[in-house]
């Protein structure tokens, strides 16, 4: 069996976790768009690859998976997700499985307004959450939201443009420079991570929960598992209710009325497995 892993970064402990699974036979190929990445260390095969937004990325990779039998492809960064996503098809017709779970469910998971929306659709607790300042304010005099909130990039990531605000000018400033903005309650609680996995017809295969202890650039660094049969029954309704292949990080808050939805990332978690 020969795996790509398209991006492979700084992600050398993935690569060290798989090469104690597989065969003597079994071949790990790593890519990346940079040469110093430090996990093309630990893989037998190494390449580079163009930028993910670059035209001729998605032909660059699916020749080289062509042409040296890769039989699995997966992909580590957030930005080559929603690109293999919308073209898994076009590897699957080379014999090529790529572990991504469906275009729709990348879309869900990169928009956190579109998360809040899948949450509430399906019964699963989430933050309040509003697309303006007036809406806020509004939602203040009712006493149904109060201070603080934070200001969040929809589309962001690594903890990038989150702004927290006490008072209505900083909402209105935050909001002003955030690109793609959105305001959330602040979660008052303890943040969890989940690694849930799907199998091929999204059937769920297994969720793990850890309570996060210290975190780094917006990934868990070090964590703590956990049982909670609370946590473990929210993470089931959510991989039960998500069109999940293969791994999926997720962040949760359990507040004190429960577990709430935070983010959904449809790969291997930066901190997994911490």
């Amino acid at each position: 069996m020969n795996i790509l892993f398209s991006t492979v970064g700084r992600r050398g402990y993935l690569v060290k976790f798989f090469r104690e699974v597989l065969g003597p036979d079994d071949k790990i190929f790593g890519a990346d768009n940079s040469p110093y990445a430090p996990g093309l260390v630990y893989c037998d095969h190494r390449t580079r690859f163009p930028k993910v937004t670059a035209p001729e990325y998605v032909g660059v990779v699916l020749d080289y998976c062509v042409k040296h039998k890769i039989d699995i492809v997966i992909p580590l960064l957030d930005p080559e997700l929603e690109v293999l996503a919308a073209v898994k098809g076009q590897f699957g017709d080379k014999g090529i499985m790529v572990v991504i779970s469906p275009p729709n469910t990348v879309e869900i998971a990169f928009d956190k307004y579109r998360t809040c929306e899948f949450g509430q659709q399906n019964g699963i607790a989430v933050p309040q959450t509003v697309l303006s300042p007036d809406e806020a304010t509004e939602r203040i005099a009712q006493n149904s939201l109060a201070w603080p909130l934070v200001v969040k990039d929809r589309k962001g990531s690594a903890s990038m443009n989150i702004t927290y605000c006490d008072d209505s000018p900083q909402l209105e400033a935050a909001f002003e420079t955030c690109p793609n903005p959105m305001i959330q309650e602040v979660l008052d609680g303890d943040e969890y991570g989940y690694d849930l996995f799907g199998g091929l017809d999204f059937q769920p295969i297994s969720v793990f929960c850890k309570k996060k202890l210290v975190m780094r650039a917006g990934e868990t660094d070090k964590a703590l598992s956990t049982d909670n049969p609370v946590l473990i029954e929210f993470g089931e309704k959510i991989l039960k209710n998500l069109s999940i292949f293969g791994p999926c990080d997720v962040d949760v808050f359990l507040t004190k009325d429960g577990p709430k939805l935070l983010e959904i990332n449809p790969r291997f978690g930066g901190g997994y497995p911490c």
